[in-house]
């Protein structure tokens, strides 16, 4: 047996216990039931996009707390309806992008609806945080779970799905949420939270098992966290009470669509061993793609990019 071979049969083995608190899901109960008393208040507008093939529109809707969160929502020309849908998420730092690049999708018919997350992109900024001393969206609010940043994104993200929903060209037996890194682990969260979505794939996400992936990580956003419990120790358990309730190691038992992720042993953002943990921890129909000799970027190796394409064409 090949030393990764042996690491995949250790990582496939691994059964962290939860954290969660005990009110865990009276939380999330709560806040979605707080999400559902705002309005979406689709807006829409077409953008003369040079790709003749295609419909695009600019896409505002309302967040949590009524935050304005932009998107793409992108159609087949001249489509006939009843299209499968795409729902996409970005990276920490990153955005949408260029409508140019989802076109692997459309060609083939599907919809797609490419969210710019709270802060990034085109989305609106949240202006206020009682903690933020590290300057980064992992930090912020991190000592109230009512008011960490990733309350807000995971229900920003989750309305993305009731967008989708009130759309009469979309299938809705067969929507997909997909994203890497930031998107993938907010993909695993969504999917936790809202079972309407058929599948997910989540490549390399983030979020997952954190206690143990700020033990072993060496960059990215955790880096955030621990250097802000350095500057202040004595706010270290409240900080993981609060990171508990966000972590995809809690959430994964609530999953109930099929889910692919990927994870890539040589990753200092988001470690292998924390991805494996809340992979395990699924009760739904899974599989996993480890890259041995890859690191972060994994997702965009050619062949993964191909397969990714194979996979949803004959999942969704």
């Amino acid at each position: 047996m090949l030393f990764y071979e042996k690491q995949i049969k250790e990582f496939e083995n691994y059964k962290p216990e939860l954290t969660r608190e005990k009110d865990f899901l009276q939380f999330w109960e709560d806040t979605l039931r707080e999400l559902n008393d705002t309005p979406l208040q689709i807006q829409m507008q077409k953008i003369d996009y040079p790709l003749s093939q295609i419909e695009a529109y600019s896409l505002i809707y309302r967040g949590f707390a009524q935050t304005p969160i932009n998107a793409y929502y992108i159609l087949p020309e001249n489509q006939g309806g009843n299209l499968p849908c795409i729902i996409t998420f970005h990276g920490y730092g990153g955005n949408k992008g260029s409508i140019s690049s989802y076109m692997k999708w459309i060609i083939q018919g599907y919809a797609v609806l490419a969210v710019d997350c709270r802060g990034h992109g085109e989305s609106a900024e949240d202006t206020y945080y009682s903690v933020s001393a590290t300057g980064t969206w992992a930090t912020q609010g991190i000592l109230d779970k009512y008011e960490y940043y990733y309350r807000k994104i995971y229900m920003d993200c989750k309305r993305a799905v009731d967008v989708v929903f009130t759309r009469e060209e979309i299938d809705k037996s067969r929507i997909c949420l997909h994203g890497a890194s930031l998107g993938g682990g907010i993909s695993l969260a969504v999917a936790a939270l809202d079972n309407r979505p058929s599948l997910v794939v989540a490549d390399v996400p983030n979020m997952c098992n954190i206690e143990l992936a700020i033990q072993q990580k060496f960059e990215g956003s955790l880096m955030s966290v621990e250097n802000f419990m350095h500057r202040y120790p004595e706010k270290s358990k409240q900080v993981f009470e609060t990171l508990s309730y966000f972590d995809n190691l809690n959430l994964a038992p609530k999953i109930k669509s099929k889910t692919r992720l990927s994870v890539a042993f040589k990753d200092l953002i988001c470690p292998p061993q924390s991805i494996y943990g809340v992979y395990n921890k699924i009760d739904a129909p899974k599989s996993i793609i480890a890259y041995p000799f890859s690191g972060h970027d994994a997702p965009g190796i050619i062949s993964h990019i191909d397969g990714t394409i194979a996979y949803i064409k004959e999942n969704l």
